[in-house]
């Protein structure tokens, strides 16, 4: 390889993995600073950047030593490397994807293991030819398991959109989102490997990851840390997307929050919180979207159920409530297009707060 070859191939691996790189670093840093998410999470998305990173720079070195005269050892290191790397990244994106299942991971890292030990024996001499070797004339040979690598792939790749599909009751878009991503992953994978595209799917791999945490920092901000429903932001801004179809609008007050609060601590305030946003979300969210719009204030909007349904659904909860120590009063308010929305909310609120007022002189449900 002359000197002029030499600095073309740099320049060319310079300009395609710079700005990729770079990128990979600002979310590293960007990682570091944020504390949106669990220490776990973000310690998985800094090994998968990490990941991405070092499937780069063995790229890089198979692109240049694909073009000496002669195999070397940097060419099978950087053969095995991306072997082993590619389903490492996919792993650890499934590990994210998987955060809300209480599924430990610890028996899914086998494939990887298994995959990543035949990578590695497969640049030395003893297993030479097992999983790729190279001819003196420096021509990729697959062996035998050369297809392992993609085969642990597409296990990691089904994981991602059984997660992904599982997060639907979290998200129901993340899961358009990881699908997207896979897709790119697969589309990626074959132009490498069919038509001799260089650094493709590392790129895609750096830019899926970039995407996929401002993704889920987002989806964040836009929900309450406490209760994980959606905040009063979203409500008002959701709201506004429907006023040309019909709604029910249900408003609830947990009832003596701030007596909890005083007498028995903030805790004891969570824990009421908690469980009545537990009861909500298992009666209502199949049916409507529940936001937290402010201390012990929530909503429900349903877009597919009449008054009466929402009404025997509210019944269904106070139903539920009354096994706890907990109350919460709830009013029902119907909308049509064309009327005022904000009056709406207040008849909502009015039928609550009477409904509070009931609660405090009896124990028993009172429709409201």
């Amino acid at each position: 390889m002359d000197l002029e070859f030499t600095f073309s191939v740099a320049r060319l691996v310079i300009q395609t993995n710079f700005a990729p790189v770079i990128s990979m670093l600002v979310l590293i840093a960007f990682i570091k600073t944020n504390i949106n998410f669990t220490d776990k999470i973000n310690r998985y998305f800094y090994y998968a950047c990490a990941g991405s990173i070092l499937l780069t720079a063995s790229d890089n070195m198979r692109f240049i030593t694909a073009h000496m005269t002669e195999p070397n050892i940097f060419r099978y290191i950087s053969a095995g490397a991306g072997y082993t790397l590619r389903p490492l990244v996919l792993y650890l994106i499934a590990i994210i994807v998987g955060r809300n299942t209480s599924k430990k991971h610890s028996i899914y890292v086998i494939p990887l293991a298994i995959c990543a030990f035949i990578s590695m024996i497969s640049i030395f001499p003893i297993g030479k030819g097992i999983m790729f070797s190279f001819s003196p004339e420096n021509k990729f040979i697959r062996g035998p398991l050369g297809f392992l690598s993609h085969a642990v792939c597409a296990i990691y790749a089904i994981q991602i959109i059984y997660y992904s599909i599982k997060n639907l009751n979290n998200n129901k878009y993340e899961p358009i989102v990881v699908i997207i991503m896979g897709l790119s992953a697969v589309i990626a994978a074959l132009m490498e490997n069919r038509y001799k595209f260089d650094f493709v799917l590392s790129q895609v791999f750096i830019s899926a990851i970039i995407y996929y945490y401002f993704f889920l920092m987002t989806q964040d901000y836009k929900k309450d840390p406490l209760t994980k429903f959606l905040n009063r932001r979203c409500f008002y801004l959701e709201l506004n997307h429907q006023l040309k179809s019909p709604m029910v609008l249900l408003s609830m007050d947990l009832n003596n929050l701030k007596l909890f609060n005083d007498t028995m601590g903030h805790a004891a305030g969570d824990r009421a919180l908690i469980t009545a946003a537990n009861f909500m979300n298992e009666i209502f969210a199949k049916h409507a979207k529940i936001y937290r719009t402010g201390g012990d204030e929530f909503m429900a909007v349903f877009t597919k159920n009449d008054f009466d349904q929402v009404e025997a659904l509210v019944h269904d909860f106070q139903k539920a409530l009354s096994t706890t120590e907990y109350q919460v009063a709830c009013g029902i308010a119907q909308y049509n297009p064309g009327d005022d929305i904000e009056k709406v909310i207040t008849l909502s609120d009015e039928r609550m707060y009477s409904h509070k007022v009931k609660l405090k002189d009896s124990e028993s449900f009172k429709k409201i």
